[in-house]
């Protein structure tokens, strides 16, 4: 199995490139879309991740916070543009007068216009945008991971749902067993070949094949409600699934576990998130030293003011101010080492992560490889018990073997069973959660794709 790696996700429905706001338009049309309907058409796992990655509430928090990151970046490119502002005023004033001469009003109106630039720092303007731009990459990345936290959220729950429907059919299955080995004790009772407590002891493991089913039903009404959940819709919606293939191909990664760990860290979104987000602290420090440190400045100011019945005026002014900051009471020091205790806990974040990360691939490549075997193994303890059963009841047909070893063999066969959709199971979980830890699952190309 060919492990596909990827630093940034393309997906059709939620392409990176281009305005947020449409971006926010196509998600808000897509969380709209009608649930799935009952008796619809059977779903297979492609178009169950489509659905997911346009109407799980995650995806959209994840580009919400892209959004908030790029108003961040605009916000900071800011600080480079002048600041321009205009002001109108109006004034009419009466001044007192004592002397019982007339008091004369004084009408003033005009018009101005202040310019201020910051022309030069020394880094806090250019820290601060560093620092916008690795929190937006931080968060585009924090968005691939989540769109593949989502893939896994919906085929683990898939398999789960294909897996606890193929329990459901074998304890039925097994149910009719017990059925019919309850028949069968009846029948050599009432010929005298079986006591009453042969009956009994069939009739305990009828009921248990009961309870075992009932249990198998309640697990799949909650794994449905999870697949439900994961693309978007309530859990107690319906949802009709296209069947499990019938053969599994056991294709492990052609890669070595060193070179999976090798290219998880450098694929993972999360990790490289988290590289991002120390970048982002380290510029923090950069920007908060240069804070207190001189800038310069140019202000400058016109104009024009018309006084009625007197006449007008213009003025206008330029500075060009140099401020050095002297003393903020330490609050400068304090805020420095309160950014370089954010870029210190960003960096064992990001260390803590990667060892996170390993781990996480060295489990997912051992239980691949366990999954692997336990296929085979399962597919041949499955025959053997079949041929144990089918030879136990014949034996207890012939009074060859007593009804506890009857129903013994069919507890291994009714466990063989079981244990074979479980195989099943882990090797289709195992697949996907090698692709989520190194950072390679992505999302389908199109919703026709088998699955």
């Amino acid at each position: 199995m060919k492990i596909v790696f990827l630093l940034m996700l393309s997906i059709a429905a939620f392409p990176l490139l281009g305005p947020a706001a449409a971006r926010a338009d196509d998600m808000a049309a897509s969380h709209d879309a009608p649930a799935v309907a009952a008796g619809a058409q059977a779903m297979t796992l492609v178009q169950l991740t489509d659905l997911a990655l346009r109407r799980n509430p995650k995806t959209r928090l994840a580009w919400a916070a892209i959004r908030f990151s790029e108003a961040g970046v605009e916000l900071a490119r800011a600080g480079y543009w002048p600041q321009i502002d205009a002001s109108l005023n109006a004034q009419r004033s009466r001044a007192l007068n004592f002397s019982g001469q007339p008091a004369s009003v004084q009408t003033r109106y005009g018009a101005s216009v202040s310019l201020s630039y910051l022309l030069w720092d020394f880094g806090a303007r250019s820290g601060t945008l560093d620092q916008a731009k690795y929190e937006l990459a931080s968060a585009q990345l924090t968005q691939n991971q989540t769109v593949q936290d989502v893939i896994l959220q919906v085929e683990q729950a898939y398999y789960q749902v294909l897996g606890f429907q193929e329990v459901v059919e074998v304890n039925r299955q097994s149910l009719k067993d017990a059925e019919t080995n309850l028949e069968a004790v009846r029948d050599r009772k009432a010929s005298g070949l079986a006591t009453v407590g042969d009956v009994y002891k069939a009739e305990a493991a009828l009921a248990g094949a009961k309870l075992a089913l009932q249990q198998a039903e309640g697990q799949l009404a909650a794994a449905r409600g999870a697949l439900a959940a994961a693309i978007g819709d309530s859990p107690d919606t319906s949802l009709s699934l296209a069947p499990w293939e019938t053969q599994v191909t056991l294709e492990l990664p052609e890669q070595s576990v060193a070179s999976l760990l090798d290219e998880a860290r450098d694929a993972r979104p999360e990790l490289l998130a988290a590289k991002a987000q120390e970048q982002a602290a380290a510029a923090k420090v950069e920007a908060t030293r240069g804070s207190g440190l001189p800038s310069l400045n140019f202000d400058a100011n016109a104009g024009h003011t018309q006084v009625r019945n007197v006449g007008d005026s213009s003025q206008f002014s330029a500075l060009l101010s140099l401020n050095i900051p002297l003393f903020a009471g330490f609050g400068d020091r304090a805020a420095i080492h309160q950014a370089q205790a954010q870029l210190d806990s960003a960096r064992a974040n990001s260390d803590d992560l990667r060892s996170q990360v390993e781990l996480q691939v060295w489990q997912a490549y051992q239980n691949l490889r366990t999954a692997a075997v336990t296929l085979d193994t399962s597919a041949a303890q499955l025959k053997s018990a079949q041929q144990a059963a089918d030879v136990s009841n014949a034996r207890y047909k012939s009074g060859l073997d007593t009804i506890l070893d009857l129903l013994s063999a069919q507890t291994t066969l009714a466990n063989a069973r079981v244990q074979q959709v479980q195989a099943r199971l882990d090797w289709a979980a195992a697949r996907a959660a090698l692709g989520h830890a190194v950072g390679g699952l992505k999302a389908p190309a199109s919703s026709t794709e088998s699955p």
